[in-house]
Parts: C-alpha cells; sequence; structure tokens
C-alpha cells in the first residue's frame, strides 16, 4: 500500500504549502486506503485542514489515515457510499 510514503510528510510542525497544494500531493495515496471515498479542505479548529471523506469508519482508516498532513490537521468525515446520479452529465 502507498501509504507509507504518507509518513514523511505526516509531522511537518508547520505548513510549507497551501492545502490545496498538499491536497494535490497526497490525494492519489490517501485514495488507496480501503474506505476512502474523497479528499477536500476545511477547518478544523478555525484552523486550515486536509479533510478526508470515508464511506465508513475501519481500522483501516485508523491504522493508515494520518492525523496531520504536512503539518496540516487531518479529520476523517463518514460520509457513506458515494455514487454518480444517474441521468447527470459530467
Amino acid at each position: 500500500m502507498a501509504v507509507f510514503a504518507l509518513a514523511s510528510c505526516m509531522t511537518a510542525d508547520q505548513p510549507t504549502r497551501t492545502v490545496a497544494d498538499v491536497l494535490r500531493a497526497h490525494t492519489a495515496q490517501l485514495m488507496t486506503i480501503p474506505g476512502v471515498v474523497g479528499t477536500g479542505e476545511g477547518e478544523v479548529h478555525g484552523e486550515p485542514a486536509v479533510i478526508v471523506l470515508v464511506s465508513h469508519h475501519t481500522p483501516e482508516v485508523d491504522a493508515h489515515v494520518p492525523h496531520r498532513l504536512e503539518g496540516y490537521p487531518v479529520q476523517v468525515k463518514v460520509v457513506g457510499e458515494v455514487r454518480e446520479k444517474k441521468g447527470h452529465e459530467r
């Protein structure tokens, strides 16, 4: 699993890039974690944060989603299954 590549970026004290840049760099790896259905930007206690959307909370999510990513807090949000709506054009 590619999650181990995240370990080197998990403990930075202060962010050196924007949340958007951090998401561009790490979303593909985060999406390999079983149960992860998306990522986004948000806030935790008034500070910019990485949001990881999951279909349901699992031990794999707990084990592989970092608590911080490049200095930003990471918040896991359970959103359920994500499906494309039928009849909608992209």
